[in-house]
């Protein structure tokens, strides 16, 4: 029997990263949050009834100045007909000055629909920057994978089969009998005594998986015929510990793009913590505190409802107080920012499909390997799990949703 040897740095770092990998939709989780349970549903409510009261408030506002206009604009006709009708120059002249001061009537009533529509644009960014806060932490959506990576672990894992680790213990006797005699024997306790306890889930792929199968391989062959049961035990082995091999590459390869989406999320929390201090402290002057305790963390719909319409309220009276002061070039701040959540929140989208793109080729693993006789019945309780998977994630993001909301986020005249 080989001796085991506590695991190597180079392992710890692989149960590091393969933990990475399987929490690659929680990897901006900061800490659990009280209350989390229906997070997805409260925010999109959340943020429904807010739009819809900004939205309400815009339309009659709309509705006003709309009416405004059209008698405006009545007025200019009449002084126009007016005008060419007289043969008086003085009179000519006063509905001249009258029509002056009804244009300028009117540029006010356009200044201030301008006003308006930045008011309901600048509130809508707010409140979607600030359901970001809310919406990046996809709790439920990690409760529900656990098991389905845990169960991935079981099929890539050999010696979680009935019978593999007897077997392999067998097998290990035989290398340490005569790895004095086969140099491939020795190479092979070599890595097994660096890889460490192999029942900890190290991958069969690679150089590793390729000594194994030379070393199964000569085990086998080195069986006579009083050894009938155990060859026939060995053979089924090795087919599975093939057949695991292969799985676990399949895998491997899906698994490398969750380290790329990995790394567009933390940059994606990144730059939604920077928009949210160049609003949220920068513009409005709200403590981030304050923020997290009425809004990120707070359970109760209705109370963060009216948490974000007062932020929306300080909103329009910082664009409001913007445009007193600086007539001239008051808008471009605002519209940088709004660009920037905009554009914030079409990435998030775009990385929605591409986790669900990911989640999608294990569909294709699974269905490769349903019919194998070693591992379709895991195979099929994976695919049930996936399926919860999926389903939970297509509830908590539906990609096309949110990216079609977010291109329909602001309101242009």
């Amino acid at each position: 029997m080989i001796g085991r040897i506590p695991l190597s740095t180079r392992r710890l770092k692989s149960l590091r990263m393969k933990k990475s990998i399987y929490g690659i939709l929680i990897v901006l989780v900061l800490s659990p949050l009280p209350g989390y349970s229906q997070i997805t549903d409260d925010n999109k409510s959340v943020t429904a009834l807010v739009l819809t009261e900004l939205n309400r408030e815009r339309s009659l506002q709309k509705e006003n100045l709309d009416f405004r206009i059209k008698q405006i604009d009545a007025k200019l006709t009449s002084l126009d007909e007016g005008i060419k009708n007289t043969n008086s120059s003085s009179e000519k002249i006063e509905k001249l000055v009258e029509r002056v001061q009804i244009l300028e009537e009117k540029q006010s009533e356009l200044d201030k629909n301008a006003i308006s529509v930045y008011k309901y644009n600048y509130s809508s960014a707010v409140l979607n920057l600030a359901s970001m806060e809310r919406e990046i932490k996809p709790l439920n959506l990690f409760n529900s994978s656990r098991e389905f990576y845990t169960t991935l672990d079981k099929v890539s894992n050999p010696m979680t089969y009935p019978g593999y680790e007897a077997w392999f213990k067998e097998f290990e006797k035989y290398i340490e009998d005569n790895k004095k005699d086969e140099a491939r024997l020795s190479a092979l306790s070599h890595i097994l005594q660096v890889t460490g306890n192999l029942a900890e889930g190290t991958p069969f792929t690679g150089m590793f998986a390729g000594s194994l199968f030379d070393g199964i391989g000569t085990f086998i062959n080195s069986l006579g015929r009083r050894d009938k049961g155990l060859r026939e035990k060995s053979m089924s082995m090795f087919k599975l510990t093939t057949s695991v091999s292969q799985f676990t590459h399949d895998k491997d390869l899906i698994e490398t793009e969750w380290k790329a989406i990995t790394k567009s999320l933390d940059e994606l929390k990144e730059l939604q913590n920077r928009a949210m201090e160049e609003n949220f402290v920068g513009i409005l002057g709200i403590n981030r505190s304050d923020f997290k305790k009425n809004f990120t963390y707070e359970t109760d719909a209705k109370k963060r409802t009216q948490y974000i319409i007062d932020i929306s309220r300080i909103a329009e009276d910082k664009i409001s107080e913007v445009k007193n002061r600086n007539p001239e070039n008051w808008k471009q701040e605002y519209y940088n920012q709004m660009v920037t959540v905009q554009n914030l929140k079409i990435r998030f989208g775009t990385l929605t499909f591409r986790i669900l793109e990911n989640l999608d080729k294990y569909k294709v693993l699974i269905d490769k390997y349903k019919q194998d006789e070693f591992l379709k019945d895991r195979v099929s309780q994976l695919e049930l799990k996936l399926d919860l998977v999926r389903n939970s994630f297509e509830t908590t993001f539906n990609p096309q949703d949110y990216i079609r909301a977010s291109n329909e986020m602001y309101i242009v005249e």
